[in-house]
């Protein structure tokens, strides 16, 4: 079957979707041109990605009395040690911890950068296989296929005009995304757990790790008890169209159900878009559950999958959600695929 994502492109089109095209912030600025801060609640901080950056997704951490727990480390090594640099300005406590959400580079691209820190980096075990290989068959590619596509902007800069200012301006943006994609190394995760819960524990601050289906098939939740907040991951985006490439879209309605059941009165960080509550979240669920009624009803109908992705339009009370128009065709196709049983193959 078609890939939605191939290699480095996929990567750029995940920035397109959710970062839209400005230059890059200039060297000596803050990370804020990559991230803003959140304090979502007591000792409990979001880093939620912002346009144009190199985060590309949201993270978050947690203070304790003996320690922080870093909650995914974003697409580079780049705005990972812009993430470290924010903990370290809002306490003394060190890194005991980080999570992987689940193996999608946007959010594990920066592993190396706490690798290298020593600290273990805990993930559902299918996580450790697939940031490797997944990762570079559906997102970033080989380093020959980055190195052949910086030649490839450096020419197609060189040949464009000094006076065709916007097309400069996104060719010498793919470049500085390119330089900082050559700088990844893609690294898993030295702690792992099958299935159930995993409980950590900052001092006498408890952090609950929990995997759910829907999104990869290796997903981490993280609920925080004293605060009643939950980081989600990509399980939950905010006022967003999510990606679909490894998803199991009738189990994701279940999980956010149950989530939602468990935790009605709590503030969620998504894994995309701003910090929400429960209404934001199901907004997200009800989308996920109408766009498989509609696409299976087209099926029904007998609509092929190139009719059902011309004639399938968002409902109006998704129309604002992010990620229009790139996302909407692929999460017609991967959820026509879905319900016919043919999907990655």
């Amino acid at each position: 079957m078609r890939r939605i994502f191939n290699g480095f492109a996929a990567t750029l089109a995940l920035l397109a979707v959710f970062a839209p095209a400005r230059p890059l912030h200039a060297a000596g600025q803050d990370a804020a041109s990559d991230f803003k801060i959140v304090n979502v609640g007591e000792g409990v901080y979001a880093a939620i990605g912002t346009p144009g950056g190199m985060a590309g997704s949201n993270a978050s951490f947690v203070i304790g009395d003996s320690g922080v727990l870093v909650f995914d480390t974003f697409l580079t090594p780049k705005a990972a040690e812009e993430l470290v640099a924010a903990i370290k300005s809002q306490t003394q406590q060190p890194i005991k911890y980080v999570v992987n959400s689940h193996y999608h580079i946007d959010h594990t691209g920066g592993n190396q950068v706490f690798q290298a820190m020593g600290i273990p980096i805990i993930a559902q075990s299918n996580v450790r296989d697939w940031v490797v290989a997944k990762n570079r068959k559906n997102f970033l590619g080989t380093p020959e296929q980055l190195k052949k596509q910086h030649d490839d902007l450096t020419k197609r800069l060189a040949d464009t005009p000094l006076d065709q200012k916007d097309k400069r301006a996104q060719i010498e943006r793919g470049l500085r995304q390119t330089d900082a994609f050559l700088t990844i190394d893609l690294t898993p995760p030295s702690l792992t757990y099958d299935s159930g819960m995993m409980h950590v524990y900052l001092g006498k601050r408890e952090v609950a790790l929990v995997t759910l289906p829907g999104h990869t098939g290796g997903d981490t939740l993280a609920f925080i008890p004293d605060a009643n907040i939950v980081l989600m991951g990509d399980i939950g985006w905010t006022h967003s169209l999510p990606n679909l490439i490894d998803a199991t879209v009738v189990d994701w309605v279940h999980s956010l159900d149950l989530v939602l059941s468990h935790h009605p009165e709590a503030k969620f960080v998504p894994g995309h878009g701003e910090v929400g509550t429960a209404a934001e979240i199901r907004d997200f669920r009800d989308y996920l559950d109408d766009l498989r009624n509609r696409v299976k009803a087209a099926i029904d109908s007998g609509m092929t999958l190139d009719q059902a992705k011309e004639q399938l339009k968002v409902p109006e009370r998704f129309k604002t959600f992010n990620g229009q128009p790139y996302f909407v065709k692929p999460n017609i196709a991967d959820m026509y695929n879905e319900l016919k049983g043919v999907k990655g193959k």
